[in-house]
């Protein structure tokens, strides 16, 4: 009786162990995906399309589409991405945001 007392225990702690340690694995996926999303300039649909083309994966275009796209857009547009890249200090953005910065601030 004993065995068997002590098998049951064995693998309802194993099983709340493997239970456990998924629970967890999802709560840190979702705060990465969280804090990669933060980093994230935000930018509309229209000046999106300028440097990415597909703004929710943050494809980035070939470089050499990027000044044909950005004549596209009205001043305004042109100086919110300015205004937002200034703000949005540089380690606060992503890889791809940087780039968009680096580019737009020469142009």
């Amino acid at each position: 009786m004993f065995a068997k007392l002590t098998t049951v225990a064995a693998v309802a702690t194993l099983v709340s162990f493997s239970a456990f340690a998924q629970t967890s694995g999802d709560t840190a996926s979702e705060t990465t995906n969280a804090a990669d999303q933060a980093q994230m300039m935000q930018m509309d649909e229209a000046t999106g399309n300028v440097f990415y083309s597909d703004m929710k994966a943050r494809t980035l275009r070939p470089e050499s589409e990027w000044a044909k796209n950005w004549a596209g857009l009205t001043d305004e547009q042109r100086a919110k991405i300015k205004s937002d890249c200034s703000t949005n200090g540089a380690t606060a953005r992503s890889e791809g945001d940087t780039r968009v910065c680096e580019w737009a601030g020469n142009n």
